[in-house]
């Protein structure tokens, strides 16, 4: 028993010799172009967003969502991305970050009025309609902490995490995030449902706006086909 112990004492301090032996080689060659090279690689993604909350917005932020988006992000290194299959596993080991996390997005559709002139409306039998599109910007922010659900990296990533304190997975968390905030941006204006919804808000809202001081009660119509979505947000 006794045996077994030195045993497993000297395993494990034949591991930290050499994740400390990495880390100093990581510090010193950290500037190295070879070694940049390791970290230069593709991002596989994919995301899975559900809207928690659709609501009306009696302002020119004309509605917002609060949306639960899963972000999974794979980093694959271009030095190993061209190995055989058989040594994905070994890759993996050596470089990589896996990530899975649950973000809370708010997700703002605002009506853009300032390039609307006469020209661009008609009133007929007391029903204001649009001649040319309507924009609506969408915009989507974090709100709230998020929860990473898994994560794993490579030797050569979590050497260098501690080395750096963990910089360089916080930026690798930071940059993705922002891109899954993007994707939610164009999930949720992709979706017909939400589109009528907008598209119903902004015909109330015009007609609350032209009836403040009017005996004449104009009816605002506005249908899905006069709006144009556009995603404001950042891509990372």
């Amino acid at each position: 028993m006794k045996s077994i112990g030195k045993a497993l004492g000297k395993e494990i301090a034949r591991i930290v010799v050499i994740l400390v032996v990495i880390a100093a080689v990581v510090f010193y060659l950290k500037d190295n172009n070879w070694f940049k090279k390791i970290f230069d690689g593709g991002t596989e993604a994919k995301y899975e967003s559900v809207v928690k909350r659709f609501s009306k917005r009696n302002e020119l932020l004309v509605a917002d969502a609060a949306v639960e988006t899963r972000a999974t992000q794979n980093f694959d290194s271009n030095m190993t991305k061209d190995w055989p299959d058989w040594t994905k596993t070994i890759a993996d080991l050596i470089v990589s970050r896996k990530l899975e996390v649950k973000i809370p997005v708010k997700t703002e559709f605002k009506l853009e009025l300032a390039d609307i002139s006469q020209n661009d409306i008609e009133i007929k039998d007391k029903v204001l309609t649009f001649k040319t599109p309507l924009t609506v910007k969408v915009d989507s922010q974090k709100e709230g902490e998020l929860e990473i659900l898994k994560a794993s990296s490579g030797i050569v990533d979590k050497a260098v995490d501690v080395v750096t304190s963990d910089k360089k997975a916080m930026e690798f968390l930071d940059k993705k995030s922002q891109t899954a905030i993007y994707e939610t941006s164009n999930d949720v204006m992709k979706q017909e449902k939400y589109q009528k919804k907008v598209a119903k808000y902004i015909s109330q809202d015009l007609e609350q706006l032209l009836n403040l001081k009017s005996n004449d009660k104009i009816s605002v119509k506005v249908n899905v086909s006069d709006l144009k979505f556009e995603n404001i947000d950042p891509k990372e």
